[in-house]
């Protein structure tokens, strides 16, 4: 640690005791090595034990990574220890892999494990496999529960509920409704108290004038509007001063006058009041004079004042649209109908619990739920393990703190101590992007303000050295950040130690790369694709550009194959050299993974090597599309367009005429039945038809065929037989990306497996929850195959968190941001709860509540100001050159609209533009166009006013507009040959040969070569302890009774296998358990059982009904396991007792591998360095100061009868298997093995396995 120089505030982190610590480190400020630094100074100079911290981290790779950061500084630390310290050191290395770094929700789980019995929670449960099995699980308990609910409504509320959130077609407004108000709810320290007070907004009392949510939410709204309004005015009066525009100077003035006026009466006014004295009529703006020489520029200012009173009217269209009786009929229903949900999310929650529980299955949520109730818990047992747990740590630590949620925070503030703190915490709120996830940055910022106003309760320190990047990206980003984000939109300023500082000093000064806008003008081509071309010049089909993504990404395509081609130099920090740029080096960000196909596509013509992290495009490719439309119409081929997708594919090859042809023979009802009155009436004379039949008949056969395997058989069994009846899979090899296409199809199967194995069953499921799946925009990601590490990558920025890149182009800028969760029938805010529209039934009309407003005007300031912290997250992965990429229809128009930007008269722009932006592109293009060193050749208006207080900045920047017409013709140079003008060429460079100097002989010798080692072929490579333990029985003896000569019987030749099988359980009349399955169990009870508690039997007898209940074994194995056998091992045995007085020193179900020279097992192979791979499971072992003690325990039958001649017969039964155990071991610790023991559980005795 002595080595690294850190800066004043990194050494002030490493330092500072004794108080609550929040950390904001900005992007590339090396906030994981200063707080592993800060673990290493705890851990080597002040004697805190690594098991005394508690680091929570965001996902498990950072937990991983976070221990491996540890384990090396650890390790140079003890390389430069001596004497005690180096022993205590390596203690502390020694407890890293036990210590407590790890996600939130792993602690959680620990905790349950350990203090389960505090809340009565059975200890035995299992996590839900993944999202597919939570879904389907909630389904199946809200059908339950809406059954009920359907059932009981008495009073009409719930159907009331029902039509307020539901379409003519079903009710999956409502479903969807209920699920994501359950999930806000259980991100609550205490949901049911949440739910409790959900319809407490609407709640008006006697009048809405005197109501809270008019008091405090609408009128503080109208009054910043107004304030707003009057900023704005006052900004207009100035520019019509210095335009010479009188009119609209005299019209601005009265404007302020009067909304001054309303802002002072606002306090007593009603809302009818309001709404007469705000929104009366007005006069248009002032015209212009067309001969006037200032036209544009008054121009600018009269829409300036036109969208100065847009906030106002957007007022009168939205809270005020109602009169005072109407808004409040809408409030008191909406107060009925958000009642009346909160009982249903209420009572669906209950039953979900109670089938979890039934189940013995639980989500990550229910592990922080139990946690908390276990940590808040008041009984003794409750308070003891919380002051144990504050006792135990002598601090927490919290990685990413910005994303976490009202719930960690409750567990974390449970176990942390007060006066002094001792809660680390550190992250950066501006990388705050998972809203959707319900992480909640006002945690972080109200901390952050509290600890600044007091700081007796915490403590500040804020990392803003950018370690990371060139100077440029800093400057880039400080450049948009200053002029967009601020508390009122941004949640938070974006000054003083919050912007990026240079640090990265060892980049060489000469080199600082610009940023780079490349965007791509579609001329309003997708718009007008139906009309005909009036370009003469021949267009290249191969690079047909059919819309703006597809612009966008050849763009970077072939701007990607600019910087490799031009050998474009990057630096490499390794070398601390310039070099050129690789593919490995550039990375692809996206707003969303919709666009990733298309990126495969288009790079692959382009000939990039492109990798898609994660890509979520599982159900959108074309062999998963095939085989889900098949799946379809096996359960229903009434369906016309699975149908017809099968008809058109390679399953069954009809092309368009045929499908028509089909058509034609029925063109009133479903397409099936087209198709099968095709198959009845066909007449041979058709030479047409000819073609079509044979194709149908066929089709038919197989649909009949699938139909009966499905009714007949599990899902997996439908899909492998479809792959084997139609060679779909082999089909779809010869595609292009074959492998993957393979690959995904076989993920098919194994997530059919999966499917299947959480308790839901059938076809007509399976289809409907993955048109579920994709309703919802959920999607997999394809299955993986190999790929070359020299790529470009290509992931979503969220995805990219954390990560770094020399090269980054920012994908689609000019994307729409996602306000979906201010629109539909309900917006749902972290702080203000749910609001709703309320449907009149009688008059088929719809109002949005004011509640309604309300959160989603907040919402949509909270998503754009997650946009803002996505935008600035993208920004900063970028280490060297940043491109940023969009689209747009009119570069003119574009910049006419950036424009607008230069009427801000602050460095921040003004609210109203900001809030108007509707993509990231926007945003940007305003901040860069009050630039000096915007491109002047761009600017469409003259005169605007240049915004003054960026004159100095350094950063560097380029535009660039690319059309349609300059890709073509770059395409038109690069495009793919035909498969004719290939065979041409290549026809032109063939030669014939020239055989006067080949080598007969030589030819001959390959021709006729003869592989030296054929029976090294026959061999399996690996081979289990099982199949080879026959070797050992006679050491004197290498020969095997079992050993297998067939050289053509794939599997067994030259393998030692057992040749008994046990009966199939479907010939099986009666299923009893088998004695394997009954040794198996006992060997699990053995290896779980606790060793450091006494031996007894009501313990054993507990175990066994933990492992019943877990579906670990059954209750018919759990009734032949042998109980007394395992406490007389304990009680009575030399061995047994041995482990008791040793648990520390036992290991059990020890894996091992070892290597054996191959001609120890098989006679026929001679080659001395030939290996074989053993590989077995031995029960355990004891390690003393001058032994080790291998054992075994077997549960074979002894005759008590001939009991001598019983034991030995066991003994050379084994022998073979447990020298070769003694071996392993051996080779294992580099120590002799000392003493070999079989246990036979039957008989209690013990025998020692000496070697010959």
């Amino acid at each position: 640690m002595a080595d690294i120089n850190y800066t004043k505030s990194q050494q002030q982190v490493i330092d500072t005791r004794k108080t609550n610590l929040l950390v904001s480190a900005s992007a590339g400020s090396g906030k994981t090595r200063v707080l592993v630094d800060r673990v290493i100074k705890r851990v080597t100079e002040e004697g805190v034990g690594i098991d005394q911290l508690l680091i929570v981290t965001f996902t498990k790779a950072a937990a991983k990574e976070m221990k491996e950061r540890i384990r090396k500084s650890l390790e140079k630390e003890i390389n430069h220890a001596e004497g005690e310290k180096r022993q205590r050191l390596m203690t502390q290395l020694s407890l890293l892999p036990v210590a407590n770094i790890s996600t939130l929700d792993a602690f959680c789980q620990q905790l349950i494990e350990h203090y389960y019995y505090i809340i009565n929670l059975d200890p035995v449960f299992r996590l839900l496999a993944d999202r597919t099995e939570g879904i389907l699980l909630r389904d199946q308990v809200w059908q339950d529960v809406r059954e009920d609910l359907y059932g009981n409504d008495e009073d009409g509320l719930f159907r009331q509920l029902t039509v307020n959130f539901s379409n003519d077609r079903n009710d999956d407004g409502l479903t969807e409704l209920v699920n994501k108000v359950y999930f806000y709810a259980n991100s609550k320290p205490n949901p049911t108290e949440w739910l409790a007070q959900l319809a407490q907004p609407y709640d008006i009392g006697g009048s809405l004038n005197d109501s809270d949510i008019y008091q405090k939410k609408i009128l503080p709204l109208v009054s910043d509007r107004l304030t707003e309004a009057i900023k704005g005015f006052k900004h207009v009066i100035a520019l019509g001063i210095e335009m010479a525009y009188p009119k609209i100077v005299e019209r601005s003035q009265a404007d302020i006058e009067r909304l001054e006026s309303v802002k002072t009466q606002l306090p007593i006014l009603k809302w009818n009041e309001l709404i007469e004295t705000l929104f009366v009529a007005r006069k248009a703006a002032p015209q212009v004079s067309t001969k006037d020489e200032m036209h544009d520029q008054k121009k600018v200012v009269q829409e300036s004042w036109k969208s100065t009173w847009q906030p106002i009217d957007d007022l009168k269209a939205t809270y005020f649209a109602l009169n005072e009786s109407r808004t409040t009929e809408v409030m008191q229903q909406s107060h009925q109908i958000v009642s009346t949900l909160a009982k249903t999310v209420q009572a669906f929650s209950e039953a979900y619990q109670t089938e979890k529980l039934r189940q013995h299955v639980f989500d990550f949520s229910d592990l922080e739920h139990f946690a908390l109730e276990i940590l808040q818990s008041e009984t003794d047992q409750g308070r003891a393990v919380r002051e144990q747990l504050r006792n135990q740590y002598t601090e927490i630590m919290v990685d990413e703190y910005q994303d976490t949620n009202e719930l960690q925070e409750s567990i974390l503030q449970t176990i942390t101590k007060h006066d002094p703190g001792n809660l680390f915490m550190v992250g950066d709120v501006k990388q705050s992007i998972y809203r959707f996830r319900l992480a909640d940055p006002s945690l972080f910022l109200n901390k952050f303000k509290r600890f600044k106003e007091h700081d007796e309760e915490g403590t500040n320190i804020e990392l803003a050295e950018n370690f990371r990047s060139v100077k440029n990206v800093d400057d880039f980003t400080n450049l948009i950040f200053t002029q967009l984000m601020d508390p009122q939109l941004g949640e938070m300023t974006y000054t003083g130690a919050s912007k990026l500082v240079y640090g990265a000093t060892y980049y060489p000064a000469d080199y600082q790369p610009g940023t780079e806008l490349l965007i791509y003008e579609s001329q309003k081509q997708e718009k007008h694709q139906d009309e005909e071309s009036t370009d003469e010049e021949p267009v290249d089909d191969a690079f047909q550009i059919d819309g703006k993504a597809e612009g966008q990404i050849t763009m970077v395509g072939q701007r990607i194959q600019e910087l490799i081609a031009n050998k474009t130099p990057i630096f490499d920090r390794e070398t601390g050299k310039l070099r050129p740029v690789e593919y490995r080096d550039i990375a692809l960000l996206t707003p969303t993974k919709g666009n990733n196909l298309v990126i495969t596509e288009l790079f692959s013509r382009l000939n990039i090597p492109v990798l898609v992290n994660d890509a979520q495009n599982y159900f959108k490719t074309t062999e998963v599309q095939i085989m889900m439309a098949l799946l379809s119409i096996i359960d229903n081929p009434y369906q016309d367009i699975p149908l017809v997708a099968i008809l058109r594919s390679p399953i069954v090859g009809l092309d368009e005429n045929q499908l028509a042809y089909l058509r034609i023979t029925d063109k009133t009802g479903d397409y099936f039945q087209a198709v099968l009155r095709f198959h009845d009436t066909y007449q041979s004379d058709n030479s047409y038809g000819d073609v079509i039949y044979p194709k149908i008949k066929r089709f038919l056969e197989q649909l009949q065929l699938f139909k009966n395997v499905a009714k007949q058989n599990q899902l997996v069994t439908l899909i492998w037989r479809i792959y084997q009846e139609t060679g779909f899979l082999d089909y779809v090899a010869a595609m292009p990306a074959g492998k993957q296409r393979q690959a995904n199809l076989h993920a098919l199967y194994e997530r059919a497996a999966v499917y299947e194995q959480s308790n839901f069953k059938g076809l007509f499921q399976f289809v409907q929850f993955i048109q579920r799946m994709q309703n919802e925009d959920e999607d997999l990601s394809e299955a993986p195959t190999q790929v070359s590490d020299n790529v470009v990558r290509v992931m979503t920025i969220h995805g990219s968190k954390g990560l770094e890149f020399p090269v980054v182009f920012l994908m689609d800028m000019s994307h729409k941001f996602n306000m979906q969760d201010t629109m539909g029938d309900a917006v749902l805010n972290d702080k203000l709860g749910i609001g709703i529209t309320y449907f009149d039934e009688k008059h088929r009309a719809k109002f949005d509540s004011l509640q309604k407003m309300v959160a989603s005007d907040a919402t949509r300031q909270a998503s754009l100001a997650e946009e803002m912290r996505k935008l600035y997250v993208a920004l900063t992965r970028a280490e060297q050159q940043l491109f940023i990429v969009g689209a747009v229809d009119d570069h003119e128009k574009t910049i006419t609209s950036w424009e607008n930007a230069q009427q801000s008269n602050q460095l921040v722009l003004d609210m109203n533009q900001r809030l108007a932006a509707k993509n990231n592109l926007t945003w940007i293009g305003m901040c860069l166009i009050r630039h000096p060193k915007f491109d002047q050749a761009l600017r469409v208006a003259e005169g605007n006013p240049l915004f003054t207080d960026l004159n100095g900045d350094e950063t560097k920047f380029s535009i660039r507009f690319v059309t349609p017409a300059d890709l073509q013709q770059i395409g038109s140079k690069t495009a793919p040959l035909t498969g004719e003008e290939w065979l041409k060429q290549l026809e032109s460079q063939s030669k014939e040969a020239d055989l006067t100097d080949v080598n007969v002989d030589e030819i001959d010798q390959i021709m006729n070569f003869s592989y030296p080692d054929q029976v090294a072929t026959r061999t399996t490579a690996y081979q289990s302890v099982s199949e080879v333990k026959r070797l050992f029985n006679d050491p004197d003896s290498m020969e095997m009774g079992q050993f297998s000569k067939d050289w053509d019987k794939a599997g067994s030749a030259n393998r030692y296998v057992s040749k008994e099988f046990g009966r199939p359980k479907f010939l099986q009349t009666e299923r009893k358990p088998v004695p394997t399955e009954i040794g198996t169990a006992t060997h699990l009870l053995l290896q779980e059982i606790d060793l450091t508690q006494p031996i007894t039997s009501a313990r054993i007898a507990e175990l066994i009904q933990q492992l019943v209940r877990g579906g670990v074994i059954s209750e018919s194995v759990a009734s032949q396991i042998n109980q007394q056998s395992i406490l007389n091992f304990f009680e009575n045995s030399q061995l047994g007792k041995l482990l008791l007085e040793n648990p520390d020193e036992v290991k059990r179900e020890q894996p091992f591998s070892l290597l054996l020279s191959a001609n120890k097992l098989f006679n026929e192979i001679v080659d001395g360095d030939a290996k074989v791979l053993i590989h077995g499971i031995m029960d355990g072992y004891v390690t003393l100061d001058d032994e080790v003690i291998l054992f075994d325990y077997k549960t074979d039958y002894v005759s008590m009868k001939d009991h001598e001649a019983s034991l030995l017969k066991i003994e050379d039964r084994y022998r073979g298997q447990v020298n070769l155990y003694g071996e392993a071991l051996r080779d294992i610790l580099r120590r002799p093995v000392t003493h070999k023991y079989l246990y036979l559980l039957s008989s209690g005795d013990l025998v020692e396995i000496r070697d010959d």
